[in-house]
């Protein structure tokens, strides 16, 4: 059976009305209705109300829906703002609304579910189901001390998204902002939490698996190269973007190794971490294992680019107590790295451009609550002693091009 959920009540959609046979707008302007079915390449994870958890009625909410095309815009469509962050938030509440200013969009969303899937592995951890989503990717959903709930995600759905709107308001073109922020979400995006990790990969029916070259020509069409406001994540003709011959599950194994790179051949003896964060925290806390002194040469946290916080736990008697890397003023910082499955053995991995951190430095804290300022960025004589490096400054780049 489906379901219809929609963004608002109908009261308070944008008034119109019948005039020789066209949807008209009171203002006059035409209203165009698109209508997109959608199904998910891979598990949706959370979505819902409650964080980690989808949605109980609706599964793909209205309201989620909008925000996410709300970003997809943002990150294509923020050039127009010429840099001025108070411009960017005018265009952007002309197209969907503030809630600040109480303003309603002029868009309606409406989402029906055709397929609202199932859970799975249910009362069990992701992490014992591989062949659902790789274990590395779905930390996130595993136990801890601090939670101990289980959050499942849900496989098999499909939803149909209905958008109506005018298709002109003033100068805004409504029609050309929604095709870009549709588009982007589509190629680069998804449903539900972790998207950014290829969790809720949509696939739009009728549609093929985009190649490189054509992505290329969407971001020339709908994005610039300048005109953006400081601290606002987008994507630009010249933007790191590759597609790949790789499966998620591939994708995942590839961005692992990369991240927890180790000079031995088996997981029961990997040898210490090629990366200088642990042995970094080894000095600061003043801890460490008989046989783990620190000494990487370098004294930085390059890894925290790849997004935070990050939490380092170390296994052997002496060693740290857990710490906790973090921005100063705040907890999170999304991943400027995206990717995602196109189709069973095609992935697109892209780079988001902007200022990665609010300033040059990072914070370590300890479950104790001591910290310690620290430093994420590599010099080119330090990147060329971090071996996964290959003497690159930037980890989040070189993990693309190592592709």
């Amino acid at each position: 059976m489906s379901r219809k959920v929609r963004a608002f009540e109908e009261g308070f959609a944008p008034r119109r009305r019948e005039e020789g046979g066209a949807l008209l707008r009171r203002d006059g302007a035409r209203v165009l209705t698109w209508e997109r079915t959608y199904t998910l390449l891979t598990p949706l994870f959370g979505g819902g109300v409650e964080p980690r958890e989808a949605d109980p009625v609706s599964v793909v909410r209205a309201t989620e829906v909008r925000g996410h095309l709300r970003f997809w815009w943002r990150a294509l469509r923020g050039w127009q703002a010429k840099g001025s962050l108070e411009e960017l938030r005018k265009l952007e509440s002309a197209l969907f609304g503030s809630a600040r200013e109480g303003g309603a969009s002029p868009v309606a969303v409406e989402v029906e579910i055709l397929k609202s899937g199932q859970d799975v592995p249910g009362k069990k951890s992701p992490q014992a189901h591989p062949e659902v989503a790789h274990p590395y990717l779905a930390f996130p959903l595993r136990r801890t001390q601090q939670d101990p709930r289980d959050y499942p995600v849900r496989v098999g759905v499909s939803f149909r998204l209905r958008l109506r709107f005018p298709e002109k308001v003033g100068d805004l073109d409504f029609r050309e902002e929604l095709e870009a922020a549709l588009w982007a979400w589509e190629t680069f995006g998804g449903i539900g939490g972790r998207t950014r990790r290829g969790f809720g990969a949509l696939l739009r029916e009728g549609s093929r698996p985009p190649g490189e070259g054509e992505i290329r020509e969407g971001l020339r069409r709908y994005s610039r190269q300048g005109g953006w406001p400081e601290g606002v994540p987008h994507l630009t003709p010249e933007s790191l973007v590759r597609v790949v011959p790789l499966s998620w599950k591939e994708l995942a194994e590839r961005y692992q190794a990369f991240r927890q790179a180790r000079p031995g051949g088996s997981p029961k003896s990997p040898g210490r971490s090629l990366w200088p964060e642990p042995d970094e925290v080894r000095r600061l806390t003043g801890r460490h294992a008989a046989h783990h002194a620190p000494r990487h040469p370098v004294p930085k946290f390059p890894r925290g680019q790849f997004g935070l916080p990050i939490i380092f736990h170390f296994k052997d008697k002496g060693d740290p107590p857990d710490t906790t890397l973090k921005l100063p003023e705040a907890e999170r910082r999304a991943s400027p790295l995206l990717f995602r499955p196109l189709a069973e053995r095609l992935s697109v991995v892209a780079v988001l451009e902007g200022v990665r951190f609010p300033g040059k430095k990072l914070l370590l804290e300890s479950k104790q609550g001591r910290t310690w300022e620290v430093d994420p960025w590599l010099t080119p004589e330090e990147a060329r002693q971090i071996h996964p490096l290959r003497g690159q400054v930037d980890p989040v780049r070189t993990f693309v091009e190592s592709l």
